[in-house]
């Protein structure tokens, strides 16, 4: 009986390699990079009601999609208002923006599933706007007065650098941020008054305009591959063989030395 069950511990041992090995294939077999444009919203963009003491809305929808793997092609839309009553004056300003521009993973892919990203990108941007402002008061050596500014159409210009992440936290949805440094271009030139905000660049009374955002993402699966992208090459020190040793080094010199001597006495090994 002993030998019975030993004979059937070794059958089983025996057959329990190639099974695993099957399964680990099988399961490598599964396993697909899925890749599709991603199309998120900007929550912060909500959040800022709240953080803010004027009545401020709007929205901002941001997309992109893959390009060999690490390049990331990004549009930018949203919409923003802004009604600021003061003691002294009441501005307001209300238009529509965009943002084109690319970020670059300068993360590697661990594996075909990895989808996380740390980008560093650039923008470049245009907003179309009105701004207007009434009850504004003012006082001089001839006393006091009480004026308003007409509503007129704006429009401006500007770029930026961003920084951010964002990572994979169920299949195919992404949570992330960015950090903003942005600089104004061009923009329409008011006698009476400069914009004090402009839809989707922020105020442009600060020596360093910046922006921080964080939203969520969902990728499109529109299409799946078994390749790994392949990552930029960076130029730099070539790659050195670590089998070659500094010993190695200076024999193969001396060879290639004394090949190149005997070439120049026509093939003779022997002195002068």
């Amino acid at each position: 009986m002993s030998k019975i069950l030993l004979y059937i511990s070794i059958c089983l041992l025996t057959l329990s390699s190639p099974l695993k090995a099957l399964a680990q294939e099988k399961q490598n077999a599964d396993v697909w990079r899925v890749e599709g444009p991603r199309i998120g919203v900007d929550l912060s963009r909500f959040a800022s009601t709240y953080l803010q003491s004027a009545d401020r809305w709007g929205w901002e929808l941001q997309g992109d999609i893959p390009v060999k793997g690490y390049w990331f092609p990004t549009v930018e839309v949203g919409m923003m208002g802004l009604n600021d009553r003061r003691d002294n004056f009441h501005y307001q300003a209300n238009g529509v923006y965009g943002r084109l521009g690319t970020d670059f993973n300068i993360l590697r892919y661990r594996n075909l599933e990895d989808g996380d990203l740390v980008f560093v990108g650039l923008r470049y941007g245009y907003s179309r706007f009105t701004q207007q402002a009434d009850d504004v008061k003012y006082s001089n050596f001839w006393g006091d007065y009480n004026t308003s500014i007409p509503k007129r159409n704006m429009n401006a210009h500007w770029g930026e650098f961003v920084f951010g992440m964002k990572g994979e936290i169920f299949k195919n949805f992404f949570l992330g941020w960015s950090v903003r440094v942005k600089f104004m271009v061009s923009e329409t030139k008011d006698p009476n008054m400069s914009p004090y905000i402009v839809p989707g660049f922020g105020k442009t009374n600060v020596d360093i305009p910046m922006d921080f955002s964080y939203g969520i993402y969902y990728r499109i699966p529109l299409w799946r591959t078994k390749k790994m992208p392949k990552a930029p090459k960076m130029e730099g020190a070539k790659h050195i063989d670590e089998s070659a040793t500094p010993d190695n080094n200076n024999q193969n010199n001396n060879q290639q030395n004394g090949s190149n001597f005997r070439n120049l006495r026509g093939g003779q090994s022997g002195g002068f």
